[in-house]
């Protein structure tokens, strides 16, 4: 036997058998490392996803509040001309542009996210006439890179825009009651002059003016051979509150009192002292039911609506109060106590226009929401 020839091809098999190792090693090797690099491919893909996508969603509220702003800002307390957006038409179709720049100092500002900053640009898309209430309105909000202008995200919603409140916000009588004043409900020195003679000074949204003690003006001095007792409405499931503000809810004269001077929406029980509003400018001073009907006193001037939201039974102690209310003040419920030297004085804050304020009011459409 040739023992040096068998010696020489097991040298040869072995040195095939770890060339065939090395080569899968190396293979095996290569595959994971293109493994590595599509995963980190993959996860820097997603990470400038979100970080763009993060971008699009911020210019799009910005967008959305800034429309708000620019319909409710004035520029002039006097005539209540507001800055509106630049619209190159009032018609459907009609297009605006708004500038990211939310620290107002009049230029573009970039959205910075992960390791890029990105330029937003917001357009307005009027899909209704302006004048139209409600009008709607498409925003669009597009971001693009920086540093890597291939990356952009457009996201877009829907909103509708109108007017807040009805010709009763602003023009009502003095003094307003959900349901009914009660027997010994007011006194101390109160005093409610309605607008014009023989005008309604106290008026009930519920309540029966056939019950003649449904209303019981108690102390209040009323002035002009006021009425008491006219009912401003036939329909008894109408509340206050749809009937002065026409279906908007709590939450969105919230989202108002964020944004507009003319707006207050107050939970705090604490007594109210401050001067608000003008003969040109009401305003709206809302007590929300967690305030407890609280006290309006120190000699406070306020031109507009103070509207109390009460419990069920109505306000059990609005409190003692020292002021002048030049509009109307309103009562959910019954006015259960009115201890109080408070002068309430009708006034018309008719618009030349026909408008009953210039408060407008922004709101998403569900679901009209894109991604693209």
């Amino acid at each position: 036997m040739n023992t040096q020839l068998g010696s020489k091809q097991r040298g040869a098999i072995a040195l095939i058998i770890t060339l065939i190792l090395v080569v899968i090693a190396s293979l095996s090797s290569l595959v994971v490392n293109k493994s590595a690099i599509e995963e980190q491919k993959r996860s820097g893909i997603d990470l400038r996803n979100k970080e763009v996508y993060a971008a699009a969603n911020g210019a799009l509220e910005y967008g959305i509040y800034e429309l708000m702003r620019l319909y409710n800002d004035k520029i002039d307390a006097d005539t209540m001309n507001t800055a509106t957006p630049a619209w190159d038409t009032t018609d459907a179709g009609g297009t605006a542009v708004a500038s990211y720049d939310p620290y107002g100092d009049g230029s573009v500002t970039t959205l910075a996210q992960g390791i890029d900053a990105f330029t937003p640009a917001i357009t307005y898309t009027l899909l209704t006439a302006e004048g139209e209430q409600p009008a709607v309105i498409e925003i669009t909000a597009p971001v693009v890179g920086v540093a890597e202008t291939h990356v952009n995200k457009t996201v877009s919603v829907r909103v509708m825009r109108a007017n807040l409140g009805t010709p009763s916000l602003f023009n009502g009588p003095p003094l307003i009651v959900e349901d009914c004043i009660p027997a010994g409900a007011v006194t101390g020195t109160p005093d409610v002059r309605p607008l014009g003679n023989g005008g309604v000074a106290i008026a009930t949204i519920t309540g029966s003016t056939a019950d003649t003690s449904c209303l019981d003006p108690g102390h209040f001095t009323v002035d002009n051979d006021g009425v008491v007792g006219e009912p401003l409405s036939d329909d008894p499931n109408l509340d206050l509150f749809t009937s002065m503000f026409a279906g908007y809810s709590e939450a969105t004269l919230q989202d108002a009192a964020a944004v507009s001077d003319d707006v207050y929406f107050i939970t705090s029980t604490s007594p109210w002292s401050t001067d608000l509003g003008s003969l040109s400018n009401p305003v709206i001073l809302y007590f929300a039911e967690e305030a407890e009907c609280p006290a309006i006193n120190g000699g406070a001037i306020i031109y507009g609506t103070v509207y109390y939201a009460a419990p069920d039974g109505g306000c059990a102690n609005p409190g003692p109060g020292n002021a002048k209310i030049f509009g109307t003040m309103a009562f959910e419920g019954d006015l259960n106590q009115l201890n109080a030297n408070v002068e309430l004085i009708g006034v018309d804050y008719s618009n030349a226009d026909g408008t009953d304020t210039s408060i407008s009011i922004i709101s998403v459409l569900p679901g009209s929401w894109r991604d693209f």
